[in-house]
């Protein structure tokens, strides 16, 4: 059983509709499990996430520079959190190139991920209109790269020990 309550504060000043090219936006967040709000598990989370936007060299290129970090830990009478609550980076949305969750602290015998209390994350990438047909149809170009670690102890953030990747894409934006 696992109850949690949690709360965020984020501060948005994107411009340029369905695609920002300027601005940012910035989230603050906490979660609190167990403990005073019940539950088989007490850990609490802290997060921050900041995404800012930049138009690029020529109309409709756009630059994206963002940055993630989170701790997680347990306190009161848990000795670690939930695995599933842990963090892991790798996959469409984290660490493009690597496999979905495979960027994190392994098990010693078998090197399964097994998660960690501390994350950080940057990316930037530049995106370039291919084709747009108007009313939300539009496919872009991209270059990215991508930076981070995951930490197995809480408040280890480590910036000497990273993985990293760059890469190409397509987005395609479709209405529906």
């Amino acid at each position: 059983l696992l109850s949690k309550l949690g709360t965020s504060l984020a501060y948005d000043t994107r411009g340029g509709g369905l695609l920002p090219n300027k601005g940012q936006r910035t989230e603050l967040s906490a979660v609190l499990a167990g403990g005073p709000v019940g539950g088989d598990h007490s850990f609490y989370k802290l997060e921050a996430h900041t995404a800012w936007y930049f138009k690029g060299f020529a109309p409709g290129h756009v630059l994206e520079v963002l940055g993630r970090a989170g701790v997680a830990q347990a306190y009161g009478n848990s000795q670690d959190v939930p695995c599933y609550e842990r963090y892991y980076l790798g996959g469409l949305y984290s660490m493009r190139c690597f496999e979905y969750r495979s960027v994190s602290p392994r098990e010693d015998n078998i090197g399964e991920p097994i998660g960690g209390d501390t994350f950080w994350f940057g990316s930037a990438e530049y995106s370039l209109p291919v084709f747009d047909q108007g009313h939300g149809i539009s496919v872009r170009f991209a270059l990215f790269y991508d930076i981070g670690n995951v930490e197995l102890q809480p408040y280890h953030f480590d910036l000497s020990n990273f993985d990293e990747t760059w890469g190409v894409g397509l987005r395609m934006n479709l209405p529906i």
